[in-house]
């Protein structure tokens, strides 16, 4: 497992998010084998660089949680020794993340057609109380307060392990527990589908298991989910995401299966809504972790696939516009591909796809094609040492309608302890 940088967030899915992570824009291995909160240092979700700062897609961290198998390091290469965050009496952790960014922006293909800017997306500083002598511990982040929950380890038995958390939480949902969904090739606070930091109140139940070589998990979850104001209102999972007359209970699950260097995904999400309308959202991801073969030991991939249905109950009388249809739905994939020269450094290419509002065919409903329906695509170079992360990266947007000058390049410095 990489032991380059480290953003400071274990998540335990169930258990809890652990400080110690380490940033690293775009995936890094998946988390699925990790058993969080059973042992206090859990698997990593680590935020990481080249979106907006914010990027490693489901990086176990180092630590007694994270089983998965290490990826293999090439001939006489080293990695740094692993770092911890800043340990207090009783079992407290403290960790932090941040950065500052320089970018070009309003580029069209020309940098002398942008404007500069510098940037901060990174301010977080993470505490949590967790360890095997700790039932029941917290983890929070106390700047934004992004969130903050309780942990219990409720169960184990051999490679069986049930686990809960309460409180606001990070939602299960997608490859990676923390910010970077790479749905529709953006990732972190450039994403435009789910949330940014997609966290709400509820609870989580989560289930491990080992079987044959295999590493299981599944994150069964009721959270506060989204809502409309109004019955022709177009659900914005961005800023929807409250209730408007009583709370909506949302119920979701979300299961992985891992051997070796591959860990596969898919993700149930159901939320009812006002006016008979409701969200049902489903994804299948795949991650592969550099593999231990000659040649694609430098390689890591990621690739996945994201439908979002809002329907329409007939019942609450003539469907509104954008209904008409019955339903219609928002689609969003992805592709990933990291290419390591050394364990420090790397080349990053993402690309997707991305549309909203659609009522016919499988990915785009040309009749119905608007600014926000479009594709992304980023090259990023990445250098990684103790604690600290360089990322410079360019980013192409094409949108199906009135194409802006919305490139930009941005180069990151981040630190994470």
């Amino acid at each position: 497992m990489m032991n380059t940088l480290r953003v400071v967030i274990v998540l335990s899915a169930m258990g809890g998010l652990v400080a110690t992570a380490r940033a690293a824009d775009s995936p890094a291995r998946p988390p699925a084998t990790a058993a969080p909160g059973d042992a206090g240092v859990a698997s990593a979700a680590a935020p990481a660089s080249g979106d907006a700062g914010v990027a490693s897609e489901a990086a176990p961290a180092s630590g007694a949680a994270a089983r998965e198998p290490e990826p293999p390091k090439a001939e006489g290469e080293k990695e740094p020794p692993p770092e911890s965050p800043l340990l207090f009496p009783g079992g407290i952790r403290i960790g932090g993340l941040f950065d500052v960014s320089y970018e070009r922006v309003g580029m069209n293909g020309s940098p002398s057609s942008g404007q500069n800017a510098f940037r901060n997306y990174h301010h977080f500083v993470f505490v949590s109380r967790q360890g095997d002598d700790i039932p029941i511990g917290f983890n929070a982040e106390v700047i934004n307060q992004y969130f903050y929950e309780l942990t219990a380890r409720l169960w184990r038995k051999g490679s069986f392990r049930l686990s809960a958390r309460a409180g606001k939480i990070m939602v299960p949902f997608g490859p990676d527990p923390l910010f970077h969904k790479n749905y529709g090739g953006l990732s972190a606070i450039d994403q435009k589908l789910l949330p940014v930091v997609w966290s709400s109140f509820g609870v989580n139940l989560r289930v491990d298991a080992s079987l044959k070589g295999f590493s299981l998990a599944n994150d069964l979850y009721f959270v506060q989910g989204f809502d409309v104001s109004t019955r022709d209102h177009a659900l914005n999972m961005q800023s929807d995401l409250q209730a408007y007359d009583g709370a909506r209970v949302a119920v979701g699950d979300r299961v992985s299966i891992s051997r070796g260097p591959a860990t596969l995904w898919y993700s149930l999400y159901w939320n009812p809504m006002r006016f008979g309308r409701s969200l049902l959202m489903q994804a299948v991801d795949l991650g592969i972790w550099r593999p231990a073969w000659p040649v694609v030991n430098r390689l890591a991939l990621g690739v996945g696939v994201l439908r979002a249905l809002i329907s329409t109950d007939s019942s609450y009388g003539k469907p509104d516009a954008i209904a008409d249809a019955g339903a219609y739905y928002d689609f969003a994939d992805y592709l990933w591909l990291r290419i390591y020269a050394t364990n420090w450094l790397y080349l990053q290419a993402r690309s997707g796809l991305m549309t909203f509002n659609n009522h016919k065919g499988f990915s785009y409903d040309a009749e119905r094609a608007s600014a926000d329906d479009g594709s992304h695509h980023n090259l990023s170079v990445v250098a990684e040492y103790a604690g600290a992360q360089f990322s410079l990266g360019y980013y192409w947007n094409f949108e199906k309608v009135g194409e802006p000058a919305n490139d930009f390049l941005r180069f990151m410095v981040m630190y994470a302890f």
